[in-house]
């Protein structure tokens, strides 16, 4: 029997086909998500949210594109108002959170109302997220496209000056990944907050 001189070992094989695997997933991803690197965001909202008043409707603020996202944990802040009427903060109220597209987990819900205004009233605060999302990252997320939706139900609407109002939300001011283990504040439930600080963990 004739020997084949150039046949390459099983395992050397398997390696070199990781590899192939590994260069494309490299080729045919965009190059996001790396640390501090600001996600995309795309949203047509107004400073008061839209949306039908009621537990039954959920509505999106937007999208946040998470393609080429590499990090596992995901940092999110969203800055809000509460709308004041004549003298005081109106009894305005929504609540907020963000689903990952791709295996539909999302984080704890936030509810906003009149009592997280500021003092003195009117002044933006904001909502944060330091979420350990369900995404999958690196060269196991076989995803072409990934994103996350901030969504939110709109508990109560007050009619003011001839405008329906609630809690007005913006932009996200910022989004990015980080690695598990930056900040004391990760959570699976995303662990969303009111003016939310970040504490660095402790470098070994």
């Amino acid at each position: 029997m004739a020997i084949q001189a150039n046949a390459l070992p099983p395992s050397l094989v398997a390696e070199l086909n990781e590899m192939k695997r590994r260069l494309t997933a490299l080729e045919r991803k965009p190059k996001l998500g790396s640390v501090n690197e600001r996600l995309p965001f795309g949203s047509t909202q107004s400073p008061s949210l839209e949306g039908t008043e009621g537990a039954d409707f959920i509505h999106s603020l937007g999208i946040i594109n998470s393609t080429g996202l590499n990090q596992p944990v995901l940092l999110c802040s969203i800055p809000f108002h509460i709308p004041w009427g004549t003298s005081a903060a109106l009894d305005v109220s929504v609540t907020l959170w963000i689903r990952d597209m791709v295996t539909g987990g999302k984080t704890r819900e936030i509810t906003i109302t009149k009592a997280d205004d500021t003092s003195p009233g009117g002044f933006t605060r904001n909502i944060t997220f330091t979420w350990r999302h369900p995404q999958p990252v690196g060269f196991d997320d076989p995803n072409v496209y990934k994103g996350f939706a901030v969504e939110y139900r709109v508990n109560n609407r007050v009619d003011f000056g001839g405008e329906s109002l609630t809690v007005g939300v913006g932009d996200p001011l910022l989004i990015t990944g980080i690695p598990d283990g930056t900040y004391a504040e990760e959570s699976t439930d995303g662990n969303p907050r009111i003016d939310g600080g970040l504490t660095p963990t402790a470098v070994s």
